[in-house]
């Protein structure tokens, strides 16, 4: 933490020096407005994110190590707010890196390529990401989620692997709005102008944010893991009552979670923590009746997976409930 004085200038003007670090790593010209926002004890001074949207970044395929590592570098030059992304690399070796390039813009909302040359790659995002607030988005994974739970209940119950398989599908989509809001939450807490347009009323809300939106993307995946030991395990005449059940009560915890975070439901949050309690009572009884009903080895462990999967939804979602806690309680 730095000191600074503060001198009068004038009548009523009061003047403080800025960081010369902060300046310079904000590329900040003399003549230059800067955001100043007062909060209770303190200023918060921000720069504009106007001229930010045109930020440029460059990604030299060939320092890496194997084509593949190229998509992680491009995930995360997205995810830090990077508008324009120039992949270069060795003439004649365009095809074999447009395969990687395409493959990761299908799972990354508004990035797509702009320009292609021998040598080099153009990625553009042409979303503007602050039209769709990040509490609307969050909404948005909510629902596909819950459809997905809803989904499995009826594929399992009515034998439907159409569906199954449908669900598995929208996974997808739950992991492309997951990056899109972890690139506006990174946004967020580097920019107050920023936070105010993506529907955060303080940028605290980001740090909670940024832990909801993993436990989501984590539910999405248990929730595919579940269904893809179903879908193996289908045509085998098994006894999944208790797992059934124990999913109309994930079902359930998960949405009074949710509710509760976006309601701002302390007394509807801490209700999850006691249904934990029956569903882990649930897991033990469906756990022991695998030994019970002496299963094969390979149906044994796609039940186990089954439930296992249905415990840590569970989990996840308390995890959700204790944020939704924290974020109601008004800072001091």
């Amino acid at each position: 933490m730095e000191t600074r004085k503060v001198y009068k200038s004038g009548g009523s003007t009061f003047v403080m020096s800025l960081p010369k670090k902060w300046v310079t790593k904000n590329r900040l010209k003399e003549g230059e407005s800067v955001f100043v926002k007062e909060t209770e004890g303190a200023l918060t001074i921000s720069v504009s994110t106007i001229d930010k949207k045109t930020a440029k970044s460059e990604i030299k395929a060939n320092n890496l190590e194997s084509p593949e590592d190229l998509n992680l570098l491009i995930i995360s030059h997205y995810l830090v707010g990077y508008n324009d992304i120039v992949i270069k690399f060795d003439e004649g070796k365009r095809l074999e890196y447009k395969k990687h390039i395409r493959d990761v813009t299908r799972f990354l909302i508004g990035l797509e390529i702009a320009e292609e040359y021998e040598d080099r790659v153009i990625l553009d995002v042409v979303l503007d990401q602050e039209k769709i607030p990040t509490p609307q988005a969050l909404k948005r994974m909510k629902l596909i989620i819950k459809s997905m739970l809803k989904d499995t209940i009826e594929a399992i119950k009515e034998k439907n692997l159409l569906l199954a398989e449908d669900i598995i599908t929208r996974e997808r989509e739950i992991d492309r709005l997951y990056f899109l809001i972890v690139r506006q939450l990174k946004s967020a807490v580097r920019y107050q102008e920023t936070a105010e347009r993506l529907g955060l009323s303080e940028q605290r809300e980001a740090l909670g944010f940024r832990l909801v939106v993993k436990s989501f993307e984590r539910t999405a995946d248990h929730i595919e893991n579940l269904i893809k030991n179903y879908i193996t395990i289908a045509s085998e005449d098994l006894d999944l009552t208790i797992p059934l059940e124990m999913l109309d009560s994930t079902l359930k915890i998960f949405e009074e979670s949710t509710n509760s975070l976006f309601r701002g439901d302390q007394k509807m949050a801490s209700a999850t923590f006691k249904e934990l309690k029956e569903i882990k009572e649930q897991y033990h009884e469906a756990s022991d009746l695998i030994f019970a009903k002496e299963l094969s080895r390979p149906a044994a462990i796609k039940y186990k997976g089954m439930i296992d999967s249905l415990l840590r939804i569970a989990e996840y979602s308390t995890d959700i409930a204790e944020i939704a806690i924290n974020m109601s309680v008004t800072v001091p």
